[in-house]
């Protein structure tokens, strides 16, 4: 056990220190490091690192020449000339019941510092070991060569809620990829659902010919819903997902539907049903009411395309442990796509509560874990789809609902909901609004971590949150399943269009000569 550095003193606040060490390459911003108290390592974050001592100006004049054998020729023997302060945040000692515990003591002027082990950091910052029960195996720690892993507890991520948010192209739908592979592994065995509007995740498909998704008689299984798969029944939806679909309605209209639903709610009714409905409320009375209602409800309702009178998504179809259902909302609207999240979300909701309390209705005995996509289009408050999402966010924990939001823009998130998820991973993010946005948002990610944000490359992230016991910077692990979020190279698509519509033109004009020919 060797030590890298010296305290130097106190920092500016009362749980960070300064140390001094020669060392260039070891000690990164984001890096762990431990001094002793007792026979206890308290372990600390690297946040700062500046140089206090350089190479004079004039040993840097001529690049052919290296410093060092400028300081040979002048007789200096220490070859380590660099020195570098950094600054050091207070983590503590590790305790198993308790976790990190402050010593509420700094470290003395002088003491030594040391790099701290493998096997620290692996007993310390995570609550499992990789391919235990309940272990998601994301990535590794990003400051060391050595592959150390990053392990998250998937009973606490998934019942907790989490966020990805990360800037177009640094890698968010790719960890989501890794997320749902390692969910899906024999030692979780999830029922998860991903709502999918760019159509990434079919690649997932791939997991039932992969070994590491076995044992015994476990068998993983991935279905994919496209648009003519996705249905939801009229009478499913609540009144105020009717009247979003049905636009420009006068209080009158209003007053009528409100009516008539109230009467049907809770019943199994179609559109044609709804309609003669609303005729025998109306009477004679209030027939142009109606006619203007039936209207309503043939144009929107009748053309909306995941409506349906009688075609239904089954939850215990869609939900089962060991598989992943993908909706792939490519080809669906935003209102449509909003209204689905809506409904399905609800429906899980109460399927879950149903099935903890044993009230009757349908249920769902065995808790579930949902990805949203594009989560900023259903998690603001103007989003159909707000109002079960906050309920979920808040609540959903009790009852086995957990959520995973991806978003490249966390500013549109509404602050209530994002604060909701208790593991944050937070990739590549520039703008200092987001960064703003992310630091009142989430409480666990301090000023000094957010600094980081800017500094990550596409796939490195920082992930914080109950999931893990400390903050850690990563490089997300390589994907088992190939990545169907994968950017289109244009010009060489460009070059391979224009080759095949030059071959295709030459040979209409053979056949042409040869026709030309043949009736001559």
């Amino acid at each position: 056990m060797k030590a890298i550095g010296l305290v130097k003193g106190p920092a500016e606040a009362p749980h960070e220190f300064t140390f001094v060490t020669p060392d260039s390459s070891k000690i990164k911003s984001g890096e762990f490091v431990y001094y002793l108290l007792g026979e206890k390592k308290v372990i600390c974050r690297v946040v700062k690192r500046s140089p206090v001592r350089l190479y004079p100006t004039l040993y840097l004049s001529n690049p052919e020449i290296e410093p060092e054998r400028i300081l040979r020729i002048l007789g200096v023997e220490n070859p380590e000339f660099e020195l570098y302060e950094v600054k050091a945040v207070i983590m503590g000692y590790f305790d198993e019941k308790l976790g990190f515990v402050n010593p509420r003591i700094q470290p003395k002027a002088g003491q030594k510092i040391y790099l701290a082990e493998r096997e620290v950091l692996e007993n310390s910052l995570f609550r499992k070991k990789v391919g235990e029960v309940g272990s998601v195996h994301i990535g590794y720690l990003l400051n060391r060569e050595e592959d150390i892993p990053v392990v998250l507890d998937a009973a606490l991520l998934t019942s907790e809620h989490m966020c990805i948010l990360a800037s177009t192209g640094s890698g968010k739908s790719y960890l989501a990829g890794v997320l749902a592979e390692e969910l899906l592994k024999p030692y979780n065995s999830a029922a998860l659902l991903i709502f999918d509007p760019h159509g990434e995740y079919h690649t997932l498909k791939e997991i039932e010919g992969l070994k590491e998704f076995s044992s015994g008689s476990y068998k993983v299984r991935v279905r994919i819903y496209d648009k003519d798969e996705i249905k939801i029944r009229l009478s499913e939806l609540e009144y105020e997902e009717l009247v979003n679909l049905l636009p420009e309605l006068t209080d009158k209209q209003e007053a009528l539907l409100n009516r008539v639903y109230r009467d049907l709610e809770g019943k199994y009714f179609t559109s044609a049903e709804l309609i003669e409905k609303i005729y025998d409320v109306a009477g004679e009375s209030d027939k142009l009411t109606a006619k203007a209602l039936e209207w309503r409800i043939t144009r929107y309702v009748k053309n909306f395309e995941i409506i349906d009178d009688n075609r239904h998504i089954e939850l215990k179809e869609l939900l089962k442990p060991g598989q992943a259902s993908v909706l792939q909302l490519t080809e669906l609207g935003d209102r449509e796509q909003e209204t689905l999240v809506s409904v399905l979300l609800k429906r899980i909701l109460n399927a879950r509560i149903n099935a903890e309390k044993g009230l009757k209705g349908e249920k769902l005995e065995y808790p579930v874990f949902v990805i949203i996509e594009e989560a900023h289009r259903f998690a603001s408050k103007e989003a159909r789809s707000y109002k079960v999402l906050r309920t979920i966010l808040s609540e959903g924990r009790k009852f086995g609902v957990g959520v995973c939001l991806i978003s490249q823009r966390p500013a549109k998130i509404d602050s209530d909901i994002l604060s909701q998820c208790m593991t944050q991973v937070v990739m590549r993010i520039i703008n200092p609004a987001d960064q703003e946005y992310i630091r009142k948002s989430v409480e666990s990610i301090g000023k000094d971590m957010i600094e980081e944000l800017p500094g990550l490359t596409k796939g490195q992230a920082l992930v914080s949150g109950v999931a893990l016991n400390a903050p850690v910077l990563i490089r997300v692990r390589e994907r088992l399943t190939s990545h169907g979020g994968v950017s289109k190279d244009a010009p060489k698509e460009w070059i391979e269009w224009t080759k095949n519509y030059r071959e295709e033109r030459g040979i209409r004009k053979v056949e042409r000569v040869k026709l030309f020919w043949d009736e001559a």
